[in-house]
């Protein structure tokens, strides 16, 4: 099965005009059942985790 995953900013308060605190991968292979496979501090970190959760053979 093929794997695909997205990032998204974590903010610090529900008002997306807040500072950035960190970023998430979400494994959307099964779009009913996303769910966070990691957390990062920096756009770049969770970039290269996105794309080596999508290389992963499970």
């Amino acid at each position: 099965m093929s794997r695909q995953a997205r990032i998204e900013p974590v903010f610090a308060a529900k008002d997306l005009n807040d500072k950035i605190t960190g970023w998430v991968v979400i494994d959307e292979s099964q779009p009913e059942n996303e769910n966070v496979v990691s957390e990062h501090e920096s756009q770049a970190e969770a970039i290269r985790a996105a794309e080596e959760f999508e290389q992963r053979e499970d």
